[in-house]
Protein backbone atom coordinates (compact mmCIF):
# COMPACT_ATOMS: atom_id res chain seq x y z
CA UNK A 1 0.00 0.00 0.00
CA UNK A 2 2.76 2.28 -1.29
CA UNK A 3 -0.07 5.40 -1.18
CA UNK A 4 -0.74 5.12 2.39
CA UNK A 5 3.27 4.82 3.49
CA UNK A 6 3.56 7.24 5.83
CA UNK A 7 6.21 9.80 5.38
CA UNK A 8 9.73 10.49 7.38
CA UNK A 9 9.70 13.51 9.38
CA UNK A 10 13.66 13.74 8.92
CA UNK A 11 14.05 13.31 12.55
CA UNK A 12 11.28 16.14 13.80
CA UNK A 13 9.15 15.32 16.50
CA UNK A 14 5.62 15.24 16.32
CA UNK A 15 4.73 19.10 17.42
CA UNK A 16 6.88 19.99 14.64
CA UNK A 17 4.94 18.16 12.46
CA UNK A 18 1.70 19.17 13.56
CA UNK A 19 2.73 22.77 13.61
CA UNK A 20 3.65 22.34 9.48
CA UNK A 21 -0.33 21.18 9.05
CA UNK A 22 -1.64 24.22 11.13
CA UNK A 23 0.82 26.40 9.61
CA UNK A 24 -0.29 24.88 5.95
CA UNK A 25 -3.94 25.02 7.49
CA UNK A 26 -3.45 28.77 7.97
CA UNK A 27 -2.10 30.15 4.70
CA UNK A 28 -5.13 28.16 2.74
CA UNK A 29 -7.29 29.82 5.17
CA UNK A 30 -5.62 33.18 4.45
CA UNK A 31 -5.67 32.55 0.88
CA UNK A 32 -9.16 32.23 0.45
CA UNK A 33 -10.17 34.98 2.46
CA UNK A 34 -7.77 37.16 0.31
CA UNK A 35 -9.37 35.96 -2.51
CA UNK A 36 -12.83 36.94 -1.05
CA UNK A 37 -11.90 40.12 -0.48
CA UNK A 38 -10.19 40.50 -4.17
CA UNK A 39 -13.53 39.18 -5.79
CA UNK A 40 -15.77 41.31 -4.10
CA UNK A 41 -13.86 44.36 -5.03
CA UNK A 42 -14.01 42.86 -8.21
CA UNK A 43 -17.88 42.70 -8.10
CA UNK A 44 -18.25 46.76 -7.99
CA UNK A 45 -15.22 47.00 -10.07
CA UNK A 46 -16.94 45.38 -13.03
CA UNK A 47 -20.57 46.82 -12.39
CA UNK A 48 -18.86 49.91 -12.99
CA UNK A 49 -16.20 48.29 -15.81
CA UNK A 50 -19.78 46.49 -17.56
CA UNK A 51 -22.31 49.24 -17.27
CA UNK A 52 -21.20 52.75 -17.09
CA UNK A 53 -19.73 52.99 -20.23
CA UNK A 54 -22.75 51.40 -22.22
CA UNK A 55 -24.88 54.18 -19.93
CA UNK A 56 -22.83 57.19 -21.48
CA UNK A 57 -23.04 55.58 -25.13
CA UNK A 58 -27.22 55.50 -24.22
CA UNK A 59 -26.75 59.68 -22.84
CA UNK A 60 -24.55 60.62 -25.60
CA UNK A 61 -27.50 59.34 -28.08
CA UNK A 62 -29.39 62.19 -26.45
CA UNK A 63 -26.79 64.91 -27.78
CA UNK A 64 -24.92 63.80 -30.89
CA UNK A 65 -24.25 60.60 -33.02
CA UNK A 66 -21.57 62.02 -34.77
CA UNK A 67 -18.97 58.59 -35.00
CA UNK A 68 -15.95 61.03 -34.74
CA UNK A 69 -16.94 62.27 -31.69
CA UNK A 70 -18.19 58.87 -29.88
CA UNK A 71 -14.79 57.31 -30.79
CA UNK A 72 -12.77 60.06 -29.94
CA UNK A 73 -14.61 60.21 -26.09
CA UNK A 74 -14.72 56.11 -26.20
CA UNK A 75 -11.36 55.26 -27.70
CA UNK A 76 -8.95 57.88 -28.11
CA UNK A 77 -9.31 60.35 -25.35
CA UNK A 78 -8.45 57.46 -22.68
CA UNK A 79 -5.89 55.98 -24.77
CA UNK A 80 -4.47 59.19 -24.93
CA UNK A 81 -4.87 60.08 -20.72
CA UNK A 82 -3.02 56.38 -20.76
CA UNK A 83 0.00 57.22 -22.28
CA UNK A 84 0.02 60.37 -19.92
CA UNK A 85 -0.65 59.50 -17.11
CA UNK A 86 -0.25 55.50 -16.65
CA UNK A 87 3.51 55.51 -16.64
CA UNK A 88 4.65 58.25 -14.12
CA UNK A 89 1.48 56.73 -11.79
CA UNK A 90 2.72 53.35 -12.37
CA UNK A 91 6.06 53.89 -11.61
CA UNK A 92 5.38 55.64 -8.47
CA UNK A 93 3.49 53.37 -7.46
CA UNK A 94 5.63 50.76 -7.86
CA UNK A 95 8.23 52.85 -5.60
CA UNK A 96 6.00 54.16 -3.02
CA UNK A 97 6.42 52.40 0.54
CA UNK A 98 3.50 53.92 3.53
CA UNK A 99 1.69 52.18 6.22
CA UNK A 100 -1.09 51.69 3.71
CA UNK A 101 1.05 49.89 0.94
CA UNK A 102 2.07 50.91 -2.45
CA UNK A 103 -1.31 50.30 -4.41
CA UNK A 104 -4.01 50.95 -1.80
CA UNK A 105 -3.73 54.33 -1.62
CA UNK A 106 -4.04 55.33 -5.56
CA UNK A 107 -6.35 52.51 -5.49
CA UNK A 108 -8.84 54.53 -2.59
CA UNK A 109 -7.90 58.15 -4.44
CA UNK A 110 -9.21 56.71 -8.08
CA UNK A 111 -12.47 55.17 -6.55
CA UNK A 112 -13.45 58.44 -4.73
CA UNK A 113 -12.85 60.29 -8.22
CA UNK A 114 -14.24 57.88 -10.06
CA UNK A 115 -17.18 57.60 -8.17
CA UNK A 116 -17.59 61.87 -8.25
CA UNK A 117 -17.33 61.37 -12.04
CA UNK A 118 -20.23 58.74 -11.78
CA UNK A 119 -22.50 61.38 -10.45
CA UNK A 120 -21.21 63.86 -12.16
CA UNK A 121 -22.75 62.15 -15.49
CA UNK A 122 -25.94 61.23 -13.76
CA UNK A 123 -26.84 64.75 -12.79
CA UNK A 124 -25.70 66.06 -16.24
CA UNK A 125 -28.07 68.05 -18.18
CA UNK A 126 -25.81 68.94 -20.96
CA UNK A 127 -22.94 67.63 -23.73
CA UNK A 128 -19.78 70.05 -22.54
CA UNK A 129 -20.88 68.53 -18.35
CA UNK A 130 -21.71 64.75 -19.41
CA UNK A 131 -18.24 65.00 -21.26
CA UNK A 132 -16.66 66.74 -18.84
CA UNK A 133 -17.49 64.71 -15.90
CA UNK A 134 -16.69 61.47 -18.62
CA UNK A 135 -13.41 62.64 -18.99
CA UNK A 136 -12.87 62.74 -14.89
CA UNK A 137 -14.14 59.02 -14.86
CA UNK A 138 -11.80 57.71 -17.41
CA UNK A 139 -8.85 59.78 -15.40
CA UNK A 140 -9.64 57.78 -12.45
CA UNK A 141 -10.32 54.44 -14.14
CA UNK A 142 -7.13 54.45 -16.25
CA UNK A 143 -5.51 55.34 -13.03
CA UNK A 144 -7.04 52.69 -10.84
CA UNK A 145 -7.80 49.69 -13.33
CA UNK A 146 -3.47 48.64 -13.47
CA UNK A 147 -3.16 49.54 -10.07
CA UNK A 148 -6.42 47.04 -8.71
CA UNK A 149 -4.60 44.46 -11.42
CA UNK A 150 -1.44 44.78 -9.66
CA UNK A 151 -2.58 44.31 -5.99
CA UNK A 152 -3.71 41.49 -6.91
CA UNK A 153 -0.05 40.30 -8.62
CA UNK A 154 1.03 41.63 -5.64
CA UNK A 155 -1.06 39.16 -3.18
CA UNK A 156 -2.01 36.17 -5.29
CA UNK A 157 0.34 33.65 -5.91
CA UNK A 158 1.73 33.16 -9.00
CA UNK A 159 0.55 29.38 -9.87
CA UNK A 160 -2.71 29.81 -9.31
CA UNK A 161 -3.16 33.18 -11.40
CA UNK A 162 -4.94 31.94 -14.14
CA UNK A 163 -7.92 30.41 -12.68
CA UNK A 164 -7.91 33.13 -10.33
CA UNK A 165 -8.11 35.46 -13.01
CA UNK A 166 -10.95 32.83 -14.48
CA UNK A 167 -12.92 33.58 -10.98
CA UNK A 168 -12.41 37.38 -11.22
CA UNK A 169 -13.81 37.33 -14.86
CA UNK A 170 -16.59 35.01 -13.97
CA UNK A 171 -17.66 37.46 -11.44
CA UNK A 172 -17.38 40.10 -14.17
CA UNK A 173 -19.23 38.42 -16.82
CA UNK A 174 -21.95 37.36 -14.11
CA UNK A 175 -22.03 41.17 -13.47
CA UNK A 176 -22.60 42.11 -16.30
CA UNK A 177 -24.82 39.54 -17.66
CA UNK A 178 -27.11 40.42 -14.56
CA UNK A 179 -27.15 44.46 -15.20
CA UNK A 180 -27.71 44.19 -19.09
CA UNK A 181 -30.75 41.45 -18.90
CA UNK A 182 -32.29 42.89 -15.56
CA UNK A 183 -31.67 46.96 -16.33
CA UNK A 184 -30.38 47.13 -20.21
CA UNK A 185 -33.66 47.81 -21.97
CA UNK A 186 -35.20 50.57 -24.01
CA UNK A 187 -36.77 52.30 -21.13
CA UNK A 188 -33.33 52.10 -19.30
CA UNK A 189 -32.66 56.32 -20.53
CA UNK A 190 -35.43 56.86 -18.31
CA UNK A 191 -33.92 55.05 -14.99
CA UNK A 192 -30.21 56.69 -16.19
CA UNK A 193 -30.15 59.41 -13.56
CA UNK A 194 -30.90 56.55 -10.57
CA UNK A 195 -29.49 53.78 -12.17
CA UNK A 196 -26.04 55.08 -12.43
CA UNK A 197 -26.39 57.02 -8.68
CA UNK A 198 -26.48 53.25 -7.31
CA UNK A 199 -24.05 51.69 -9.60
CA UNK A 200 -21.62 54.44 -8.31
CA UNK A 201 -22.38 53.81 -4.43
CA UNK A 202 -22.06 50.45 -5.11
CA UNK A 203 -18.65 50.82 -6.83
CA UNK A 204 -17.25 52.81 -4.15
CA UNK A 205 -18.37 50.63 -1.53
CA UNK A 206 -16.72 47.48 -2.68
CA UNK A 207 -13.59 49.39 -3.44
CA UNK A 208 -13.59 50.91 0.42
CA UNK A 209 -13.69 47.19 1.86
CA UNK A 210 -11.02 46.15 -0.65
CA UNK A 211 -8.56 49.34 0.87
CA UNK A 212 -9.81 48.74 4.56
CA UNK A 213 -9.01 44.96 4.63
CA UNK A 214 -6.45 43.75 2.07
CA UNK A 215 -2.80 44.26 3.20
CA UNK A 216 0.01 44.00 1.04
CA UNK A 217 3.34 41.83 1.34
CA UNK A 218 6.63 44.19 1.93
CA UNK A 219 8.24 44.71 -0.91
CA UNK A 220 12.12 44.95 -1.83
CA UNK A 221 13.33 48.90 -3.20
CA UNK A 222 13.10 49.28 -7.15
CA UNK A 223 15.58 51.26 -8.87
CA UNK A 224 14.72 54.85 -10.24
CA UNK A 225 15.31 54.12 -13.91
CA UNK A 226 12.71 56.29 -14.94
CA UNK A 227 8.87 56.30 -16.19
CA UNK A 228 10.22 53.77 -19.46
CA UNK A 229 11.92 50.29 -19.67
CA UNK A 230 15.78 50.67 -21.51
CA UNK A 231 15.67 49.27 -24.86
CA UNK A 232 19.13 48.01 -23.84
CA UNK A 233 17.69 45.61 -21.06
CA UNK A 234 14.20 45.26 -21.51
CA UNK A 235 13.65 45.22 -25.23
CA UNK A 236 11.49 41.77 -25.22
CA UNK A 237 8.98 43.61 -23.60
CA UNK A 238 8.43 46.14 -26.15
CA UNK A 239 7.54 43.18 -28.75
CA UNK A 240 4.94 41.94 -26.31
CA UNK A 241 3.39 45.17 -25.72
CA UNK A 242 2.60 45.37 -29.40
CA UNK A 243 1.34 42.03 -28.91
CA UNK A 244 -0.70 42.68 -26.37
CA UNK A 245 -1.63 46.36 -28.07
CA UNK A 246 -3.12 44.49 -31.41
CA UNK A 247 -5.52 41.97 -28.90
CA UNK A 248 -7.13 45.32 -27.91
CA UNK A 249 -7.45 46.73 -30.81
CA UNK A 250 -8.86 43.91 -32.82
CA UNK A 251 -12.39 44.22 -30.53
CA UNK A 252 -12.42 47.80 -30.07
CA UNK A 253 -14.56 48.58 -33.63
CA UNK A 254 -17.70 46.25 -32.21
CA UNK A 255 -17.28 47.12 -28.52
CA UNK A 256 -17.53 50.56 -29.50
CA UNK A 257 -19.57 51.42 -32.05
CA UNK A 258 -22.07 47.92 -31.48
CA UNK A 259 -25.06 50.24 -29.70
CA UNK A 260 -25.06 53.08 -32.53
CA UNK A 261 -24.70 50.27 -34.75
CA UNK A 262 -28.03 48.88 -33.83
CA UNK A 263 -30.52 50.81 -35.80
CA UNK A 264 -28.43 50.31 -39.13
CA UNK A 265 -29.71 46.34 -38.95
CA UNK A 266 -33.17 46.51 -37.62
CA UNK A 267 -32.25 45.81 -33.75
CA UNK A 268 -32.60 48.36 -30.66
CA UNK A 269 -31.20 48.57 -27.34
CA UNK A 270 -33.68 46.10 -26.14
CA UNK A 271 -32.19 43.42 -28.35
CA UNK A 272 -28.42 44.74 -27.32
CA UNK A 273 -28.65 44.13 -24.35
CA UNK A 274 -30.38 40.70 -24.01
CA UNK A 275 -27.27 39.70 -26.30
CA UNK A 276 -24.98 40.99 -24.39
CA UNK A 277 -26.25 39.11 -21.43
CA UNK A 278 -26.26 35.99 -23.31
CA UNK A 279 -23.10 36.72 -24.50
CA UNK A 280 -21.56 37.26 -20.73
CA UNK A 281 -23.60 33.86 -19.38
CA UNK A 282 -21.52 31.95 -21.92
CA UNK A 283 -18.74 33.75 -21.59
CA UNK A 284 -18.86 33.02 -17.57
CA UNK A 285 -18.99 28.79 -18.44
CA UNK A 286 -16.36 29.58 -20.26
CA UNK A 287 -13.93 31.53 -18.21
CA UNK A 288 -12.56 28.71 -15.74
CA UNK A 289 -11.73 26.42 -18.77
CA UNK A 290 -10.33 29.10 -20.34
CA UNK A 291 -8.48 30.34 -16.79
CA UNK A 292 -7.33 26.29 -16.42
CA UNK A 293 -5.77 25.95 -20.22
CA UNK A 294 -3.94 29.50 -19.42
CA UNK A 295 -2.16 27.79 -16.57
CA UNK A 296 -1.73 24.86 -18.21
CA UNK A 297 -0.77 25.80 -21.50
CA UNK A 298 0.80 29.23 -21.39
CA UNK A 299 -1.25 32.52 -22.11
CA UNK A 300 0.77 33.13 -24.98
CA UNK A 301 -0.46 29.87 -26.91
CA UNK A 302 -4.13 30.50 -25.94
CA UNK A 303 -4.26 33.83 -26.94
CA UNK A 304 -2.68 33.20 -30.68
CA UNK A 305 -5.69 30.65 -30.93
CA UNK A 306 -8.36 33.00 -29.80
CA UNK A 307 -7.34 35.59 -31.67
CA UNK A 308 -7.15 33.50 -35.08
CA UNK A 309 -10.84 32.27 -34.45
CA UNK A 310 -12.00 35.98 -33.65
CA UNK A 311 -10.36 37.24 -36.89
CA UNK A 312 -12.29 34.26 -38.77
CA UNK A 313 -15.81 35.23 -37.26
CA UNK A 314 -15.09 38.79 -38.32
CA UNK A 315 -14.74 37.79 -41.89
CA UNK A 316 -17.45 35.64 -41.87
CA UNK A 317 -19.80 38.70 -40.42
CA UNK A 318 -18.84 40.49 -42.92
CA UNK A 319 -19.78 38.42 -46.42
CA UNK A 320 -23.15 37.46 -44.04
CA UNK A 321 -24.57 39.97 -41.81
CA UNK A 322 -27.20 41.82 -43.25
CA UNK A 323 -30.23 41.65 -41.06
CA UNK A 324 -31.37 41.75 -36.89
CA UNK A 325 -30.32 38.27 -36.68
CA UNK A 326 -27.07 38.26 -38.26
CA UNK A 327 -25.97 41.30 -36.10
CA UNK A 328 -27.36 39.80 -32.76
CA UNK A 329 -25.54 36.30 -33.59
CA UNK A 330 -22.27 38.46 -34.93
CA UNK A 331 -22.32 40.58 -31.78
CA UNK A 332 -22.90 37.66 -29.54
CA UNK A 333 -19.96 35.62 -31.25
CA UNK A 334 -17.52 38.66 -31.00
CA UNK A 335 -18.67 38.99 -27.22
CA UNK A 336 -17.52 35.46 -26.64
CA UNK A 337 -14.30 35.22 -28.81
CA UNK A 338 -13.25 38.19 -27.26
CA UNK A 339 -14.20 37.42 -23.31
CA UNK A 340 -12.29 33.55 -24.40
CA UNK A 341 -9.24 35.94 -25.72
CA UNK A 342 -9.41 38.43 -23.05
CA UNK A 343 -10.01 35.95 -20.25
CA UNK A 344 -6.93 33.61 -21.83
CA UNK A 345 -4.45 36.21 -21.67
CA UNK A 346 -5.84 38.14 -18.20
CA UNK A 347 -2.73 36.54 -16.58
CA UNK A 348 0.39 37.03 -19.19
CA UNK A 349 1.05 40.32 -18.06
CA UNK A 350 1.45 39.06 -14.42
CA UNK A 351 2.81 35.91 -15.65
CA UNK A 352 5.93 37.43 -16.89
CA UNK A 353 6.35 40.90 -15.53
CA UNK A 354 8.87 41.76 -12.83
CA UNK A 355 6.72 41.98 -9.56
CA UNK A 356 8.87 44.55 -8.28
CA UNK A 357 8.52 46.80 -11.46
CA UNK A 358 5.14 45.54 -12.53
CA UNK A 359 2.57 49.09 -12.20
CA UNK A 360 5.26 50.60 -14.57
CA UNK A 361 5.59 47.74 -16.85
CA UNK A 362 1.74 47.27 -16.88
CA UNK A 363 1.67 51.30 -17.27
CA UNK A 364 3.79 51.32 -20.47
CA UNK A 365 2.35 48.56 -21.72
CA UNK A 366 -1.37 50.23 -21.37
CA UNK A 367 0.30 53.72 -23.35
CA UNK A 368 1.72 50.97 -26.29
CA UNK A 369 -1.98 50.42 -26.31
CA UNK A 370 -3.46 53.67 -26.25
CA UNK A 371 -1.39 54.84 -29.25
CA UNK A 372 -2.81 52.62 -31.59
CA UNK A 373 -5.96 52.78 -29.86
CA UNK A 374 -5.91 56.84 -30.37
CA UNK A 375 -5.16 55.55 -34.23
CA UNK A 376 -7.81 53.07 -34.64
CA UNK A 377 -10.33 55.38 -32.91
CA UNK A 378 -9.88 57.96 -35.35
CA UNK A 379 -9.42 56.53 -37.99
CA UNK A 380 -12.71 54.35 -37.51
CA UNK A 381 -14.74 57.34 -36.72
CA UNK A 382 -13.78 59.58 -39.73
CA UNK A 383 -14.75 56.54 -41.78
CA UNK A 384 -17.64 55.37 -40.54
CA UNK A 385 -19.07 59.76 -41.05
CA UNK A 386 -17.25 59.31 -44.45
CA UNK A 387 -19.36 56.49 -45.32
CA UNK A 388 -22.48 57.72 -43.96
CA UNK A 389 -22.40 55.35 -41.04
CA UNK A 390 -22.32 52.11 -42.62
CA UNK A 391 -21.39 50.16 -40.01
CA UNK A 392 -20.27 47.01 -41.47
CA UNK A 393 -16.98 47.93 -41.88
CA UNK A 394 -16.42 47.24 -38.36
CA UNK A 395 -16.17 43.51 -39.25
CA UNK A 396 -13.39 43.82 -41.64
CA UNK A 397 -11.42 46.33 -39.38
CA UNK A 398 -11.97 43.87 -36.10
CA UNK A 399 -10.69 40.88 -38.40
CA UNK A 400 -7.82 43.32 -40.23
CA UNK A 401 -6.84 43.94 -37.10
CA UNK A 402 -6.61 40.40 -35.56
CA UNK A 403 -5.24 39.11 -38.27
CA UNK A 404 -2.04 41.07 -38.15
CA UNK A 405 -1.99 40.37 -33.98
CA UNK A 406 -2.13 36.60 -34.79
CA UNK A 407 0.87 37.34 -36.40
CA UNK A 408 2.77 38.93 -33.78
CA UNK A 409 1.57 36.53 -31.28
CA UNK A 410 2.48 34.01 -33.17
CA UNK A 411 5.91 34.96 -32.96
CA UNK A 412 5.83 35.41 -29.49
CA UNK A 413 5.23 31.66 -29.02
CA UNK A 414 7.40 30.54 -31.65
CA UNK A 415 10.30 33.03 -30.05
CA UNK A 416 9.68 32.80 -26.28
CA UNK A 417 7.99 29.79 -25.16
CA UNK A 418 9.80 26.11 -25.36
CA UNK A 419 8.36 23.63 -27.63
CA UNK A 420 5.80 20.93 -25.36
CA UNK A 421 7.21 17.41 -25.11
Amino acid sequence: MAGLRARPNNGRGETAVRDDVAGARTGRAALLVLCALLLLGDLGWSLRERSVQELFKMRLLDFSRDATLLNFLIGAMPALIAVGLGPPVGAWSDRTRCRFGRRIPFIFGSALIATAGMLGMAFSTGLATLAFCWIVFEIATIVGNPLFLALINDTVPRPVLGRFFALFRIVSLVTGAGFFALFFHNEAAAVFQPLLTMIAMAYLGCMLLVCWRVREPPHVPVPADGWWPRADTDGKWWRLFAAVALGAVAVLPININALNACAQFGADAGDFGRAIALTYAISAVLAWPMGWLADRFHPLRVGTVALAAYALCMLGAWQLVAGRTGFIVALVAHGVLAGCFLTGTVSLLPAVLPRARFSQLAAVSASVTAVLVVAAAMGLGALLDATGRDYRLLYPAGALAAGCGVVLWWSLWRRELPPRP
